[in-house]
């Protein structure tokens, strides 16, 4: 277990890491000394794997969970609890609710129409998780104590009316996205070589994405292209797309390995 100035000192990388691992220790430290629940804000998949690093230095693991409100939420808050819960009561307890926008049936919205209206708001991006579109809307996560202001507040995305509404969080509407499966081979099970073939694009586009940070493998930042993928990896190159390895075969003539996975827009 390390202090919170070794953690920072070790994963910091500039100004924004520092002030953001300082106040998820802070969190921690408050749950443990005061024995209540305590959580961060919503947070990217950088933040959350930067974050997940420094839970695991902290000694945290065995009292901390990271939840977006729903299972396999891209965006979400780490949550600190004490002893008397456990991770079902920590979820249930967690401060996120589930706002609804409904729009007219003729319109036509994305999910930029709707983030970009929020931001709109003048809030910051910290307190509104994933936000998951669909026929009907829109089903956007968002923290406890900003939810009041939104319902206030927002009104219409892309120049679209929109009516808001509260809803329980277990009724969450899964997002209409086309989910397609591929095949393919690559030359070798690297990261380089199965995010170019998933995602159709030149392999050393995608090394410069990793480069960058902009590639996850099961939703934490990779900077290695050489890292290899194996079978159920879960792969997402920030504004391009999500992807899962369903599985890799034999290989062919030329010694290539054949290779099937399902991919979200």
């Amino acid at each position: 277990m390390k202090t919170k100035q070794e953690i920072i000192a070790a994963l910091a990388k500039n100004g924004d890491d520092r002030l953001l691992l300082a106040g998820l220790l802070d969190k921690e430290q408050a749950c443990r000394t005061r024995n209540y629940l305590t959580h961060t804000r919503f947070l990217s998949l950088s933040e959350r794997a930067l974050c997940a690093d420094a839970v695991r230095l902290a000694g945290a693991s065995g009292h901390a969970l990271f939840w977006g409100g729903y299972e396999d939420a891209e965006r979400g808050v780490w949550l600190f609890y004490p002893d008397y819960m456990d991770g079902d009561a920590a979820r249930q307890a967690a401060p996120i609710t589930l706002l609804r926008a409904h729009k007219h049936k003729e319109d036509t919205l994305t999910h930029r129409d709707y983030l970009g209206a929020l931001m709109g708001l003048q809030i910051d991006r910290s307190v509104v998780g994933d936000i998951l579109v669909h026929e009907e809307g829109a089903d956007i996560l968002v923290l406890e104590d900003m939810a009041d202001f939104i319902l206030l507040h927002f009104g219409q995305a892309g120049r679209k009316q929109l009516s808001l509404t509260r809803e329980p969080l277990d009724s969450i509407r899964a997002a209409a996205s086309e989910e397609t499966e591929g095949t393919g081979s690559v030359a070798s099970p690297r990261l380089d070589s199965v995010a170019a073939l998933i995602f159709g694009l030149p392999r050393k586009e995608v090394q410069q994405r990793i480069e960058h940070g902009l590639v996850f493998l099961n939703n934490a930042p990779c900077l290695k292209p050489e890292r290899l993928v194996a079978a159920g990896d879960r792969l997402t190159v920030r504004g391009v797309g999500r992807a899962r390895v369903e599985s890799f075969g034999g290989t062919s003539r030329k010694g290539r390995i054949f290779i099937r996975f399902v991919k979200n827009a």
